[in-house]
């Protein structure tokens, strides 16, 4: 919730600083404020709009451009205070929501373990998702390729170590090959996604998915398997699962990775 308030904020303040550039601009011309204190009316006839101007008519062949900047004037004056007050109820929203979050992240840490709060403050989950224990995928015996990530973890690929590390750089907590009951032909079963992460605003769990040999034909099929396995536990493939790929001859692009961690993760 936070992050789409901050971006609704960013979102409007832009166009507020375009509102304020097109008025200095206009200013700077010798008709300045003309637009502004002018009155734009017009009604249908035969088919096509007609125009006045503070009730005098003008013709929409010569004037065009004046009966642009007019309306753009009116519209824009409108949406200004229209656009200040949704910042400031928007900032009213953030603060309330902090004191809410405060309420019980500002609890000692022996009362915070007795109950489980009624809005868990994203701090909170990110920690407790971070100290969380589990067992992973063993790796063979004599698997001769080991892949260390910063934070000592061996991982099964070159690849997957980027991401790793690219997570962790980003502040992204993450869990790798960590466990997931999915329902599969009426049956509870256990899988490993390659990466469970959680979004550092909204403390929601995500998936990636590092599909590293799109070119084997065997492992394609197993992929789309994997992928219809996880639509059908409600595990939306862009929403819940986001999607890396390579190939032996098209490699990971490193920078998708990034772009995926600021749209879905931060």
């Amino acid at each position: 919730m936070t992050k789409k308030i901050l971006n609704q904020i960013k979102k409007y303040e832009a166009i507020l600083c375009k509102i304020d550039a097109e008025h200095a601009k206009n200013r700077a011309h010798c008709d300045t404020g003309l637009a502004e204190k002018s009155r734009l009316s017009c009604r249908k006839i035969r088919g096509s709009y007609q125009y006045w101007v503070n009730d005098s008519y003008v013709s929409k062949q010569s004037e065009l451009e004046r009966i642009k900047e007019i309306a753009i004037a009116k519209y824009r004056e409108k949406l200004r205070l229209i656009l200040e007050k949704e910042i400031k109820n928007l900032k009213l929203i953030l603060r309330q929501e902090k004191k809410i979050v405060a309420l019980y992240s500002d609890l000692n840490e022996g009362k915070q373990i007795l109950f489980e709060p009624d809005i868990m403050p994203v701090s909170v989950k990110i920690k407790r998702f971070e100290m969380e224990d589990y067992g992973g995928l063993p790796f063979e015996e004599h698997d001769p390729t080991e892949y260390y990530t910063i934070k000592g973890e061996r991982v099964r690929s070159k690849s997957e170590k980027i991401i790793a590390d690219e997570l962790l750089r980003k502040g992204v907590p993450y869990k790798y090959e960590r466990p997931l009951s999915l329902l599969a032909d009426g049956i509870v079963k256990e899988f490993h996604p390659d990466f469970t992460v959680m979004n550092i605003s909204t403390g929601e769990i995500k998936y990636i998915e590092h599909l590293g040999m799109m070119d084997n034909p065997a492992y394609y099929k197993n992929t789309l398997s994997k992928l219809d396995l996880y639509e059908k536990n409600n595990l939306l493939i862009g929403r819940d699962v986001l999607l890396l790929h390579e190939s032996s001859y098209r490699p990971l692009n490193t920078r998708v990775i990034g772009d995926y961690i600021n749209e879905f993760l931060m």
